[in-house]
């Protein structure tokens, strides 16, 4: 369950990126984002700026830690 201030993921994107950005994934990765993106309807690089934001959203505080 999440916390209350954490979000959900959720795969649409409305922000335009525009700061080019090279990323190496292994194959199985890069079919299994490839297949859910067509599924979402929406790019791979969309879906893995979502990933990514959705990860960034719901990280541990560092400070938690100590």
């Amino acid at each position: 369950m999440l916390s209350k201030n954490k979000k959900g993921f959720n795969p649409s994107y409305d922000d335009v990126p525009n700061i080019r950005f090279s990323l190496r994934l292994t194959e199985k990765l890069q079919d299994e984002l490839s297949n859910y993106s067509q599924k979402c309807n929406m790019s791979m690089n969309a879906l893995i700026l979502k990933c990514i934001e959705y990860a960034l959203d719901n990280k541990e505080d560092i400070n938690d830690k100590k």
